[in-house]
């Protein structure tokens, strides 16, 4: 028989990797979309998974209906690392959310398989449960051999199929009868366990926890996991007891046993590989602004010599006087270098502002007031070059941003196409801006050299520069890309060398 995982907003990437990793070729993948799951999800019962993915914006809404049209199938919040923890804890405070939600990571990779297959396992049990108990308050009466009927109906006609531990038990928890499943669990033969006390198959160091759970333990805590421990070995058993209500003086319980060893194995891995990742990323931000305030210090203590050097070839130049044409050339050469300098230690200036300027609070930013702004200090560039440069507003006058950061994109854009202009034509710039969803978009396109092909890929690192016969330090497309990627967005370039070069970005807008 074909089981079926329904699945609603995964990446792609996810999906591709779960398809290959569950192994059993008995799965199959259905998908379901947002505006119909509503009506979907009525049929839930004919499936044996629920996956909600990281595309969908409130996975927790949707798993509250799922679990409203059945409490049996497992659910799965599939996430990013950025939102595991945010949706794993709001779990914790959602109302008409029962056992069957879990919370993982995609940054576990295959790892997420035997997660999947463990969820696909207990809806079965869950299913297979709940038809026992079903079975067993079907107004049964039970007459003084009822003992032996419950044992004969037990054991013959459903319990033997149940793909879980079953354990029928007295009132102080002697076992009167158990399934083949829960005698492969505990590795015991049926013999050597009826008649005796079912938490005495359980380890010394958790047999009086076991005892205290079947007893009453339960009417507290429906459900409750043990850690056993044999040797070198470790079990992770979860119980739930079901009381079996008979017009008898004797009581009965019926005891559901599931080794979830290998979920819980899979979890802890999750947990520490999230853990590790959590640790790195905290390095890697400190490792940040160990070196953004190294460079703000280093290009700051620089500038002061710089300018005193450049003040004392002036005051060479003043001594010399008329000599100072024998040794014109190596002066040029020498405040040249300076210019250099100073134009890469501000620029290594604006790399460390940008870290910065992101703990600053956004504003709402007239978007045809930032492109006339750069214009303005592009001025005499734009006049040499004779370059004609049109704004396109799609539907998007305002967006909520960092002033200095959008200026500074644009700017550097607008700089580089008429930089890397073409000898054969004046430069057109064309920019347009709209929206997409969350994100608002802006694109810088040129009819100027355009970008090598096996060059595109080194475009945004720092000093490199495509064309050696521009000036520039090759850090202006480095900002832009960090920019982008502390906003999280996205930065795309497409070219062809001798046409001109177009630039794609996605950006997050900021809320108020």
């Amino acid at each position: 028989m074909t089981r079926t995982i329904v699945h609603i907003g995964l990446h792609p990437e996810t999906l591709d990797l779960l398809q290959q990793a569950v192994p059993f070729k008995d799965v199959q993948f259905c998908k379901s979309e947002l505006e119909s799951f509503k009506e979907d999800s009525k049929n839930l019962h004919a499936s044996h998974a629920l996956l909600i993915g990281e595309e969908v914006a409130n996975p927790i809404r949707l798993a509250q209906d799922a679990f409203t049209h059945d409490k049996t199938i497992s659910v799965l919040l599939v996430n990013d690392s950025n939102n595991y923890l945010k949706i794993k804890q709001a779990l914790q405070f959602s109302p008409f959310i029962g056992p069957t939600v879990l919370c993982i990571s995609n940054e576990t990779g295959a790892r997420m398989a035997p997660i999947v297959e463990d969820a696909m396992q207990r809806t079965a049990q869950r299913r297979s449960f709940a038809k026992v108990k079903g079975q067993l308050a079907a107004g049964q009466q039970f007459a003084p051999n009822a003992l032996d009927r419950v044992r004969t109906d037990f054991t013959t006609k459903v319990l033997q199929e149940a793909p879980i531990g079953a354990v029928l038990v007295s009132g102080t928890g002697i076992v009167f009868s158990i399934n083949n499943y829960a005698l492969n669990i505990f590795g015991k033969s049926e013999k050597e366990v009826l008649g005796q006390m079912f938490s005495s198959l359980f380890p010394e160091h958790v047999s009086f926890a076991v005892k205290q759970f079947v007893l009453d333990g339960y009417l507290s805590n429906g459900k409750q996991v043990f850690e056993v421990i044999k040797g070198e070995s470790v079990k992770y058993l979860e119980l739930s007891v079901a009381p079996i209500n008979l017009e008898t003086s004797a009581n009965y319980k019926l005891v559901l046993v599931n080794n979830i060893s290998e979920s819980v194995l899979a979890q802890q891995r999750t947990q520490a590989h999230l853990q590790e990742l959590e640790s790195l990323n905290a390095n890697l931000e400190r490792v940040n602004t160990d070196l953004d305030t190294f460079v703000y210090t280093a290009s700051h203590d620089l500038k002061s010599p710089i300018l005193n050097i450049e003040g004392l070839v002036s005051s060479l130049e003043y001594e010399l006087g008329d000599a100072r044409s024998a040794v014109a050339l190596e002066l040029d050469h020498i405040k040249r270098s300076i210019g250099r300098f100073k134009q890469t230690v501000e620029d290594l200036t604006e790399v460390s502002r940008i870290q910065r300027s992101f703990e600053q609070d956004a504003t709402l930013i007239d978007l045809a007031a930032i492109v006339e702004e750069v214009m303005q200090l592009l001025d005499r560039e734009i006049k040499e070059a004779g370059a004609t440069i049109d704004f396109k507003n799609e539907g998007l006058s305002t967006v909520r941003f960092h002033k200095k950061n959008l200026t500074s994109i644009v700017y550097n854009l607008i700089n580089n196409a008429i930089k890397y202009r073409s000898p054969d034509r004046k430069p057109i710039i064309n920019i347009k801006t709209w929206r997409d969803k969350e994100c608002f978009c802006l694109e810088v396109q040129d009819n100027g050299l355009g970008i090598p092909e096996a060059k595109r890929e080194r475009v945004f690192q720092l000093f490199k520069r495509m064309h050696s016969h521009v000036e520039g330090s090759g850090v202006g497309l480095y900002i832009v890309k960090r920019i982008v990627e502390n906003n999280g967005g996205s930065i795309a370039v497409e070219s062809e060398e001798g046409k001109g070069t177009v630039f794609i970005l996605h950006l997050k807008e900021y809320t108020a």
